[in-house]
């Protein structure tokens, strides 16, 4: 019983830190979480396109065109400060939860969960190199 609720925790642990370990939500210039056809409110491709759709059909004159570039340009900043804010305070709930989870376990349990992270580490890693080749390559 103790066996099954230590596997469990364990995996639960793990599902969690790969949900919450995340990159900066997006590769290189992409437009954030918008660079794959969506608006994308961090102003990378995502905001380019939204002006360029309110541009056209909302027929925006130049001061028009320069008050939304003020505007979103506004928004990129404070979205990058809030990103930043939220990857530190989520890393901070990370390795408090990790923590929690080495205390339960035997120096043995211990050893193997470090490698389980260090593994999983490296396959998160292998994985946005190769979005990141890709998306360079254009073959994405």
């Amino acid at each position: 019983m103790k066996k099954a609720l230590i596997a469990t925790a364990l995996i639960s642990a793990i599902g969690m830190s790969a949900a919450f370990a995340g990159h900066d939500g997006g590769f290189g210039d992409c437009g954030g979480k918008g660079g794959h056809g969506g608006f994308g409110g961090l102003g990378g491709r995502g905001g380019e396109k939204m002006a360029e759709v309110m541009t056209d059909k909302l027929q925006l004159d130049d001061a028009q065109k320069a008050q939304l570039d003020t505007i979103q340009q506004e928004q990129k900043i404070k979205m990058e400060a809030l990103r930043t804010q939220m990857q530190a305070q989520m890393q901070a709930l990370r390795t408090e939860n990790e923590t929690k989870i080495v205390a339960i376990l035997t120096p043995e349990q211990a050893t193997t969960f470090k490698q389980m992270q260090d593994e999983r580490q490296k396959r998160q890693q292998e994985r946005l190199d190769d979005m990141k080749k890709r998306l360079d390559s254009g073959n994405l």
